[in-house]
């Protein structure tokens, strides 16, 4: 009896020990995988996690024009494509748009092609006259010819006429060559969420003069410059002052 206890209780050991052996490997498995997860976890500064941009910072505006082809250089993103440009040397003149419900996109860009086109009429129109009444002009007497000559060989009034005449077609034909551009109209690129982005920005404006501090009120003013990650929900991802207004009040 105690050979055959001896002889059941073997194998019985033997598959606890491996079953221990089992156990022992796994374990060191696990403790080896969480050493290395552990050294490759690094704390460092929360400012290096902060959501930037790494294009540089470009105006977004709202134009009430387009054009078919986009500009060569962008001044600003916008709603529409606007290949701008005009007599200004630089910058831009900006004013609150119109009731979207009374105008249509185009309907200030035909406006000012019509008051173009009514110029260049204009002035066909006078130098026209112009031409007629030098070819009508009537032959001038002998007598005053003479005495225009004795005058020391100052210029005649018809000379003088068709002086005025060259220069004026000169200056319709040097308009006429000059690129068709429109004035005081910015260079922008389409960009989908130029609308988005500019009714967002008005509804925190908004929003932070109906929440002015009550201690700036009637005493602190100022304007700053702000980053805010927006995710696809439309919730703020996180926000970043770019530029101070000076006041701490304020800021927050």
């Amino acid at each position: 009896m105690e050979v055959a206890e001896l002889g059941l209780g073997a194998p019985a050991y033997g598959l606890r020990s491996l079953l221990g052996d089992k156990v022992l490997v796994m374990a060191i498995t696990v403790s080896v995988g969480l050493h290395i997860t552990a050294m490759a976890v690094r704390f460092v500064d929360p400012e290096l996690f902060r959501v930037r941009s790494t294009d540089p910072p470009v105006e977004i505006i709202l134009v009430n024009a387009k054009s078919d082809s986009a500009p060569g250089t962008v001044e600003a993103l916008a709603q529409h494509n606007l290949d701008g440009g005009g007599t200004n040397d630089a910058g831009r003149r900006t004013s609150p748009l119109p009731d979207s419900f009374e105008m249509r996109d185009g309907d200030s860009l035909e406006s000012a092609r019509r008051a173009v086109q009514l110029l260049e009429e204009e002035q066909k129109t006078l130098l026209a006259t112009l031409s007629e009444s030098l070819q009508v002009r009537p032959t001038p007497l002998k007598e005053a010819t003479a005495e225009q000559s004795q005058s020391g060989g100052e210029e005649t009034t018809g000379e003088q006429l068709k002086r005025a005449q060259a220069e004026i077609a000169k200056q319709i034909s040097d308009y006429q060559k000059r690129p068709r551009k429109h004035h005081f109209m910015p260079s922008a690129s389409e960009y989908r969420y130029a609308r988005y982005v500019e009714d967002w920005r008005a509804r925190v404006e908004k929003v932070g003069n109906e929440n002015y501090p009550n201690d700036a009120r009637g005493r602190f003013y100022g304007a700053l410059r702000m980053t805010v990650a927006i995710r696809k929900d439309g919730s703020v991802a996180d926000t970043l002052i770019e530029q101070s207004s000076g006041s701490a009040v304020l800021d927050r």
